[in-house]
């Protein structure tokens, strides 16, 4: 979820914006960026998983948006992304374990 803030973060800054100003644009109102809309698309995730967006303003309003990293920065070219690595050992492994 916070990938998702980060990148709608990165989609609407331009380069003349304050980052200040558009973070805080993104977490008052996540609507307007169909940030909750965009999550419900997805296969594993289901809108009555997700927090409310008031607990996202509050962690936000202590973390700034733009001192997080995207979740493809840490991405390499040898090892791949630890997110699909996580995806696959709770989609394959986990269930395995589990039976």
């Amino acid at each position: 979820m916070v990938d998702c803030y980060l990148t709608t973060y990165y989609n609407h800054k331009s380069f003349f914006d304050n980052k200040k100003h558009v973070s805080d644009d993104i977490i008052e109102h996540p609507q307007n960026y169909h940030i909750y809309e965009g999550l419900s698309t997805l296969t594993n995730i289901s809108r009555y998983d997700l927090p409310d967006p008031d607990v996202y303003r509050d962690f936000f309003r202590l973390n700034p948006v733009y001192e997080f990293q995207q979740l493809s920065a840490t991405c390499t070219y040898f090892r791949g992304c630890p997110i699909n690595r996580l995806d696959l050992a709770i989609a394959y492994d986990l269930p395995e374990l589990i039976a």
